[in-house]
């Protein structure tokens, strides 16, 4: 156990010989050998005072570390939520788009399948009005040939020669024949027959 100054202070010296010390001189030694124990005694307890207040620094220190780790490690788990709440929000997001860019790819197809069907059913049957419209004029042209060719035909034959042979016989006569400005010449009976398509006729 260490010496107190006040124990230093009081401490008697026994004498064994006639060789004694000088009371003074041991005194004053005492008495400084206090002052320099007292002082350390002093500073020691102020350095023990400096270390508690350091401890207890550290300790704020170190707690104010574990709040910090504390505060990051929370930071962290709420980032790490609304990174993973992000993603299944963007996931969502995506398959929603997703179905809906595919409905309207499928409205679309559906649409333009109709409007092609529409089309196709439009063009067959304007094909088809074409077909009907030329299959009536290759008849009428037929008829109308036909119909000329009869008129051609009745031209050369005998009948015509007949009507037209009295008009020559008459020219031929010493006596002339004074005309008669009322008559009209006489034109054979031809009864023209037009037939037109059943489409022309509508």
């Amino acid at each position: 156990m260490a010496l107190t100054p006040q124990e230093i202070h009081a401490k008697e010296f026994t004498t064994r010989s006639s060789k004694w010390y000088d009371r003074t001189e041991v005194n004053e030694f005492l008495d400084q050998v206090v002052t320099d124990y007292d002082a350390l005694m002093q500073e020691n307890a102020m350095l023990k005072t400096k270390l508690a207040d350091a401890d207890a620094a550290s300790s704020q220190v170190e707690e104010m570390k574990q709040s910090v780790n504390s505060s990051i490690l929370i930071a962290q788990e709420a980032a790490d939520r609304l990174k993973k709440q992000t993603e299944a929000e963007s996931e969502a997001t995506l398959q929603q788009a997703q179905a809906e860019a595919q409905r309207i790819v499928m409205e679309a197809n559906t649409k333009a399948n109709a409007l092609i069907s529409d089309s196709q059913r439009k063009n067959e049957g304007l094909v088809v009005q074409h077909e009907a419209l030329e299959k009536d004029m290759t008849t009428f042209k037929s008829k109308l040939e036909g119909m000329l060719q009869a008129q051609i035909d009745l031209l050369k034959t005998d009948e015509w020669a007949s009507f037209t042979a009295p008009a020559k016989s008459m020219s031929q006569q010493s006596t002339p024949v004074q005309p008669v400005a009322s008559a009209a010449p006489v034109e054979p009976a031809v009864e023209t027959v037009v037939v037109f398509p059943a489409d022309e006729q509508k």
